[in-house]
């Protein structure tokens, strides 16, 4: 069945490989980057290419209304916004070509211009805007830029002054300081992803080039990718046109203020502002048409304010930095993006997040009432460091104006430093902070405690590197036919000592208790087990499918035993507890050789700390050389138990459990390491047909020694092909000898496989690992959690351990 699912997958896969490849051909073939309908005007102009006019012709495409008198009209140029096309304006080009002549262009990339050029910023587009107005022969228009059509309005005022009558700007863009974030380098970062989203969609979608032609496609993300605010500021502040500003009071895309700002900047400006949203071109036409008719009949004969004539006052005003303005509220889609950014910088550093959100209080951008139910769900703590982030950000908006600092990227980054002093500072001032620190500190100096993402990427380029050499990316779960997926991932632990059975006394007695039984039935089935073993309190309860130690629980009473048994919900291993010291003992043999050897031992201690009679538990932990670098694991532990002060020369154990990830350590045990102890694993190995390569965790009950002969132990769990050699977590280890160990080990595992491979044995099919990855992500949510005196989950330590 599973084959059978594999199969249909692929030819899932391959179906969906060949659709995408005719939908690339179909758009070839159509010419997806020309209009699809025909025009009636088009003019072609040069490709603009940053400030570069030169190249292959771009169509553009135009539509022109006049009055029905035919006499001798001003003419008005409206542009349009982004996703935009020239019927948008359709309703207010009906109103204002009553009185004037009105001509309204598809801007290249959108509606039924040339849809790919290199460069779709707004000023790019002005130059388009100044070609078909020479091929027009306008000389002298009226300009009035909607929305984004603001940003190609002004720009067309910047490179082109001479050729403008008057503006208007409705609804428009354009400070910086008003888009979004109010930061360049931030908003440019939203637009990027924003742009890689439709990017992918539309290169990896069999679309059949529905997409290329799509409102909200990639022209209209190059659109803002490419564009830049930053010097539109001073484009409005040279501005000498009479000048109208339309904007809605509720608008949700550029909010009011920055409508505000703008008519500050411009003191001839007329700001009209209209109850609604940002699309009053639609709901208002005919008040923005006569508005605009209005400005075009003063300027005519006129009566038109420009700047040289303009309120002295008012140019006063203009003249004040913009540290005077107050930034808008943020709403709408820069609410989004503020809580999406607020998210993201949370999960690469909480200073940077704090930070953000102290200085967007401080500038108004964000209410303390609204962003303090977000902040109290993270903590008290947190909630104060932002509280420190805050005041930080009001001192330095004292020392220097912040309306200065035009970038939130440096801001942020200073107050995010400065608050990170006062919280050391703040540790600093107690033995347990300083301890705390000193423990973050080895942390991060000592590889062994790294996080994965941290340690694993040279490992994982070498196993790229094998998957390449070997030409299949999963024959390594050939390396153990007997287990499913060669051990990766999903497998059951309980299959598995099964397949041990023939070593009889070597291997710790259990029985699986199936996850849909009830409470009642697990608890029996328990009690059941134990009294057929002749077992007793303490038992071990592991999940069936499980990684890493997660979910095994050491149950010394019954009433632990109904909390752990309440508590999950999976299929789950009841295995006698074995006490003793315990060690990981990696095996491997190639199927072609009679014999295998032993690659790696690993010894395993459970770190105590020995009480002094004076110093509590805490204390001890924080004090202790070792159990300091996990002081945090340890102490979320027994949390309970944190206060009490140990006897003299009471040992208190922190661990009972052989995982690094739970603070087990990891030493070499190559010491133990005997013939008769290699012979003793290779007849066990042997003795399970279709096991090549893993690691035996066992426990040793008999003493050194016994184990040294082979003798006095019992294997309680065997891992396959994501087992590791952990003896390389020994302190003091170097890096690189790990990284060898590590890609010795899996060069073995796919050599093994591939050579089961060449012996007729199938790999894991991608497609069924990442099915398997799934089922365990969705089951491991259920798994058994230690049990202390309390049933709540217990961390893991971040570590790269196994």
């Amino acid at each position: 069945m599973f084959a059978r699912k594999s199969r249909v997958k692929l030819a899932l896969g391959m179906v969906y490989g060949l659709l995408l490849l005719i939908s690339l051909v179909v758009r070839s073939h159509r010419g997806s980057l020309e209009p699809l309908e025909p025009v009636e005007n088009t003019a072609d102009v040069l490709t603009v290419d940053g400030d570069r006019i030169a190249g292959p012709r771009v169509r553009v495409a135009y539509q022109e209304l006049t009055p029905g008198s035919g006499r001798n009209v001003e003419t008005i140029l409206l542009l349009h916004g982004s996703p935009g096309y020239k019927e948008e304006l359709g309703r207010l080009a009906s109103v204002l070509a009553r009185d004037v002549r009105v001509v309204v262009p598809d801007l290249p990339g959108f509606g039924s211009s040339t849809r790919e050029v290199p460069d779709y910023s707004f000023r790019a587009h002005a130059y388009y805007v100044r070609q078909l107005l020479d091929q027009l022969g306008l000389r002298h228009v009226h300009v009035l830029g909607y929305s984004m059509g603001g940003g190609v309005a002004l720009s067309l005022v910047d490179i082109a002054p001479e050729r403008v009558a008057s503006l208007t700007l409705v609804s428009a863009i354009g400070v910086q300081e008003m888009e979004l974030t109010g930061d360049y380098y931030v908003n440019h970062f939203v637009h990027a992803a924003q742009l890689a989203a439709l990017w992918l969609a539309r290169e990896g979608i069999p679309h059949m080039g529905l997409l290329d032609r799509a409102m909200l496609g990639v022209p209209y993300a190059r659109n803002f990718f490419d564009s830049d605010q930053r010097p539109l500021r001073g484009v409005l502040q040279r501005i000498s046109v009479p000048t109208l500003i339309v904007h809605g009071v509720d608008d949700g895309q550029v909010p009011i203020e920055a409508a505000r700002e703008h008519y500050r900047l411009v003191p001839q400006s007329e700001l009209l502002v209209l109850p609604g949203d940002h699309f009053l071109v639609f709901t208002k036409a005919d008040v923005v048409g006569g508005a605009v008719t209005a400005l075009v009949h003063r300027v005519a004969t006129g009566d038109a304010t420009r700047r040289a004539n303009a309120d002295p006052e008012r140019i006063r005003l203009a003249n004040l930095p913009f540290g005077s303005v107050p930034l808008p509220r943020v709403r709408g889609i820069a609410a989004t993006v503020f809580a999406g950014l607020l998210m993201v910088s949370a999960l690469l550093s909480e200073s940077v997040a704090r930070a953000a959100a102290g200085i967007f209080v401080v500038r108004g951008r964000v209410s303390v009432r609204r962003i303090a139910p977000l902040l109290l769900t993270s903590g008290a703590r947190t909630f104060l460091l932002v509280g420190a982030a805050t005041v930080v950000s009001w001192i330095l908006s004292r020392l220097t104006s912040l309306a200065s600092i035009t970038s939130y990227v440096g801001l942020v980054l200073t107050v995010a430093i400065v608050t990170s002093v006062v919280e050391v500072g703040l540790a600093m001032a107690t033995d347990k902070g300083r301890r705390l620190m000193l423990s973050t500190w080895r942390r991060s100096t000592r590889w062994e405690f790294w996080p994965p993402w941290m340690f694993y990427p040279p490992v994982l380029a070498y196993v790229a590197y094998l998957m390449a050499k070997h030409r299949s990316v999963t024959v390594f779960t050939a390396a153990n036919p007997a287990i499913l997926a060669g051990g990766f991932i999903g497998e059951s632990k309980f299959d598995i000592l099964r397949g041990l059975s023939g070593a009889g006394e070597y291997v710790a007695r259990s029985s699986l208790l199936h996850g849909k039984l009830s409470t009642v039935d697990k608890i029996l089935a328990v009690r059941r087990f134990m009294v057929d073993e002749g077992l007793t309190f303490p038992i071990v309860l592991k999940p069936n499918y499980g990684q890493r130690g997660s979910g095994v629980v050491v149950v010394r009473s019954a009433e632990a035993l109904e909390t752990c048994i309440r508590q999950s919900s999976v299929d789950t291993i009841v295995q006698e507890y074995v006490d003793g010291a315990e060690f990981g003992v990696f095996y491997y043999r190639y199927p072609s050789e009679r014999h295998g050897r032993i690659f790696s031992v690993t010894e395993k201690k459970f770190p105590a700390v020995v009480g002094d009679g004076r110093r509590t538990l805490e204390q001890l932990i924080l004090h202790d050389e070792r159990a300091v670098c996990a002081a945090r694991l340890y102490c979320e532990r027994h949390r309970d138990k944190l206060k009490v002060v140990p006897a003299d020369g009471d040992a208190f154990p922190l661990v009972e459990l052989g995982t690094h990830c739970r603070g087990a350590m990891f030493l070499d045990g190559g010491c133990v390491l005997t013939p008769d102890l290699e012979e003793r694993f290779d007849a066990i190995s042997r003795g399970f047909d279709g096991f090549y390569f893993g690691r035996f965790d066992v426990r040793v009950h008999g003493g050194i020694d016994a184990f040294r002969a082979g003798l006095g132990f019992k294997i309680i769990e065997l891992n396959g092909v994501t087992s590791e050699a952990t003896h390389i977590y020994h302190p003091g280890t170097p890096l690189m000898m790990a990284y060898r160990v590590l890609m010795r080990q899996w060069r073995i595992a796919f050599e093994i496989g591939a050579e089961n491979r060449r012996g007729g044995v199938p790999p894991t099919s991608p497609f069924r690992l990442v099915r398997l990855t799934r089922e365990y992500a969705r089951t491991s949510r259920f798994h058994l959690r230690e049990h202390t005196d309390h049933p709540t989950p217990i961390p893991e330590l971040r570590t790269n351990g196994a």
